[in-house]
Formats: structure tokens, sequence, C-alpha cells
């Protein structure tokens, strides 16, 4: 009947082979192994730069907004010196004796305050165990550095209130915690200072 010639059965092989090779070889993307790489590592910078981010911007997100920072009296994340408010406002807190604990085992620690809302010149004095180590501080916005014994007794006791209430806020760096406080004229409040 029919007669194939050598040259058409080498041709049908080859045919039969190439849509074999189709069939078995998976759909690939041009170039997708060159493109693997460059994706991973945008991906892990893509985070990295995210974390960092948020942790630089966010110094009241994780706390909530001023009025919460202030109203919860103890901030984590408030840099010396901060100033949520820029009126006269205290978020409706009263006066509060705090206990601190410092990461020193003993001698001294530095103690920082200032005035967190408008600076208004209001005056304190400073006790260390009952003793007066400044005799009138004037609030600003602007840090006082205080050098204090540890263990001890400090009191934030009112001289002057210029208005609005004497409000302020005492950091120890070495426990990196921020506390929100107010005080009356002729009233104290006390940070009992412990120790690890």
């Amino acid at each position: 009947m029919l007669k194939r010639t050598k040259k058409d059965l080498v041709h049908d092989i080859d045919h039969q082979t190439g849509f074999d090779e189709e069939e078995q070889q998976p759909e690939v993307i041009y170039h997708e192994h060159s493109h693997r790489k460059p994706v991973f590592f945008g991906t892990i910078l893509a985070v990295v730069l995210a974390t960092g981010l948020s942790m630089l911007l966010g110094s009241y997100t994780s706390e909530g907004s001023a009025e919460e920072v202030v109203a919860n009296r103890i901030s984590k994340s408030t840099l010396a010196g901060e100033t949520p408010f820029t009126d006269e406002s205290n978020a409706g807190i009263t006066a509060k004796d705090f206990e601190v604990t410092v990461g020193d085992s003993g001698g001294d620690a530095k103690m920082l305050i200032w005035d967190f809302n408008s600076e208004d010149h209001d005056e304190v004095q400073i006790l260390v165990n009952g003793q007066p180590l400044k005799e009138k501080l004037i609030l600003a916005h602007n840090p006082a550095a205080i050098s204090i014994p540890v263990p001890s007794t400090v009191t934030v006791k009112g001289l002057k209130d210029n208005g609005g209430g004497i409000s302020y806020a005492v950091k120890f760096p070495n426990d990196k915690v921020t506390y929100y406080n107010v005080v009356s004229v002729n009233a104290g409040n006390t940070y009992t200072v412990k120790p690890l």
C-alpha cells in the first residue's frame, strides 16, 4: 500500500519527539531564575526598613495619644524634655508618689526633671532624704539634671504656681521610664529610688 521511505520515517520520529518534549516540559517564565534573588532580597530590605521606621517614628503610637500617655502616668517611649502639650494641660491627673527601681546596685543615679506643658516657669524644691538638694528649681522644657544617691527618697515640693498648676515630668535614664506628675504649692510628691 503505502510505501514509506527512510526519509519519511526519520521525519515522523523527529516530529513525534518534538511533541513528547513539549508535553513533558512545564511552562517556564522567561528568565524566571534571574528574578528570584533580587525579589527575595528586596522583600527582606522592605521588612527591615518598615520595622526600623516604625521604631523611630512611633514615639507615641505604642502608648496612644499625648493625653493617654500622660493619663497613664508612666511612659517608656518619652524622650527627656519632650512636651506632649502646647498649652497648660495635665490630662486630669492627680498628684502621685512612685517607687523607682534603677539599674545601679548603689551609688549615684541621674534624675531629669522638666515642664511637660507650656513653659510657665513654675518653681519646685528638690529634697533628698528630707534634706534640700535644690532650694529652688524653675521648671522649663530643657530638663534639669540632678545627681541623687541610690537608695534614697526624692521629694518634689511645689513652691510657686504661675497658673494652671505645677505639672512636671521626671525621668531616671537608668530606668528608661518617664513619670508624669503634678504638685500643689507647699505639697510634695515622693520618688522612692531603689537599686535592682
